[in-house]
């Protein structure tokens, strides 16, 4: 009877408990996007309110009028979808490849093409003039001093490079989960590959190829380091002339009125993105069954071999011919290395850098790890939030920032936080701001797939929302 009275009391308690949870879900969306705002709205308003953009639309017709921002407008639409369009098409084969069949070096592959991903875009420019470049190791090959780079031509190959593993996964990870009983049915009713690539495969892959599309092209089109160094002023994009117009011609209001227009174009694609996977569903099952490398004829396995070496010209000997210039300072030697602890033409980094290189090292890697886990613990909390929920319009806000010109945002953080917030975390929080887009979308997706039975499952026994966490889901996601 005491049991029985005990049970009763805590009976109100708990569907207390269970009421506030099922609000918190339902309010989930509405909190996540007004906490969101308050992170990427302030800092931008700060620029836009600093250039105090006046004149209306008369204003805004007067700048599309001048040929230099007209043509800036172009080319950065061009630029982004053509380096957008030839990323995905050279990832289709290798994502292909790497969902459906088993060979040795699988991993590897996925992780070298990562890397110019995850390397500074100074890096990247410098491998690709090392290789295209004037005294490139290509031009040095072929006895000319012509230059690929400084063109829209060296734009797109650094664009390429540089997004190419960003396709490759988002594309991957799409045809991972198509149901291989389709497959098996196209199969059995005499389908050739092709009809089948045509017929069920891409259809099923749309919203994976939509949004590789989607990414590279707004990575592309607020490009700014790449396009600096490759482009100058004849071909500059609306990054630059943001930053052109901020910080050379000092006209906030001109810079203000880019910004807005960028984001808008930026914005205007992410829509058009949610709008379409929205009515493209992803037919999940048992998943694609991996063929062995064994089983495949002779021309299979060289084509294989013959696209992943396109691929590693593509993205790794740029890489390569950086390493190999850094050897060869004044001959075969090593002082490149050394000079980074030592002396630079008679001047020591730390009186360069105004700090020493282990220094450097420790911010650095202090500052990816801070970012990394801001990015990370924000996404999860929203993609876990948001889980099974269809909210096209939190999700393109969720987006937005890859919409928004980082040299804005970035300056705005400054203006706005410089003076409260330590440097090292400003830095980080804006890093991890710019960087939750694409962190997001791979947990949202992730938490898509995580089957809720197991959720469940664990809840029936008891187990604690902690113990759910370290031995379910962090270890699945």
């Amino acid at each position: 009877m005491g049991r029985c009275l005990t049970l009763n009391q805590q009976l109100p308690h708990q569907t207390f408990r269970a009421d506030i949870g099922r609000r918190l879900q339902a309010g989930a969306p509405l909190l996540i996007a007004a906490f969101f705002l308050l992170l990427i709205l302030p800092p931008v308003f700060r620029i836009l309110f600093a250039g105090m953009p006046t004149g209306g639309t008369g204003a805004v017709i007067r700048l599309l009028q001048r040929p230099a921002v007209y043509k800036s407008i172009a080319f950065s639409l061009t630029q982004a979808g053509i380096s957008a369009a030839i990323s995905v098409l050279l990832a289709l084969p290798g994502a292909y490849f790497i969902s459906h069949i088993q060979f040795r070096g699988r991993k590897i592959i996925q992780s070298l093409t990562l890397l110019p991903f995850v390397l500074p875009s100074l890096i990247v420019i410098l491998a690709v003039i090392s290789l295209y470049g004037r005294n490139g190791l290509l031009g040095g090959l072929l006895g000319s001093k012509s230059s690929l780079v400084y063109s829209p031509l060296g734009i797109i190959l650094a664009h390429v490079m540089f997004n190419l593993a960003v396709a490759l996964r988002i594309l991957s990870t799409g045809w991972q989960a198509v149901d291989d009983t389709l497959c098996n049915v196209s199969r059995s009713l005499g389908e050739r590959f092709s009809q089948r690539l045509l017929n069920l495969d891409l259809p099923l892959l749309l919203p994976s190829l939509l949004s590789a599309f989607s990414i590279v092209f707004l990575y592309c089109l607020v490009s700014f380091g790449v396009v600096l160094v490759f482009g100058g002023i004849r071909y500059s994009t609306m990054e630059v002339r943001i930053y052109q117009e901020m910080f050379q011609h000092l006209n906030l209001q001109n810079a203000a009125w880019l910004a807005i227009l960028q984001i808008l174009v930026a914005g205007s694609v992410i829509f058009l993105l949610q709008f379409f996977t929205r009515h493209t569903a992803r037919r999940n099952g048992t998943g694609i069954q991996l063929t062995p490398w064994k089983q495949l004829r002779t021309m299979q396995q060289a084509a294989i071999a013959g696209y992943w070496l396109f691929i590693a010209v593509i993205v790794l000997l740029p890489l390569a011919a950086l390493i190999f210039r850094a050897f060869r300072a004044g001959g075969w030697n090593v002082d490149a290395f050394t000079a980074v602890f030592g002396l630079v033409q008679n001047r020591r980094l730390q009186d360069i850098m105004r700090a020493s290189f282990p220094e450097i090292l420790a911010s650095s890697l202090g500052i990816a790890t801070i970012t990394a886990l801001f990015c990370t613990i924000a996404a999860y909390l929203a993609a876990a939030l948001l889980r099974g929920k269809r909210t096209p319009g939190i999700d393109t806000l969720l987006v937005l920032p890859l919409a928004i010109s980082g040299v804005t945002i970035s300056l705005g953080m400054r203006l706005l936080w410089h003076s409260i917030i330590p440097t090292s975390l400003l830095v980080a929080g804006t890093q991890a701001i710019m960087a939750f887009p694409m962190v997001f979308k791979l947990m949202r997706t992730a938490f898509n797939d995580f089957p809720i039975a197991y959720s469940e499952a664990a809840q029936s026994t008891g187990a604690s929302r902690f113990f759910r966490l370290h031995s379910l889901h962090i270890p699945m996601l």
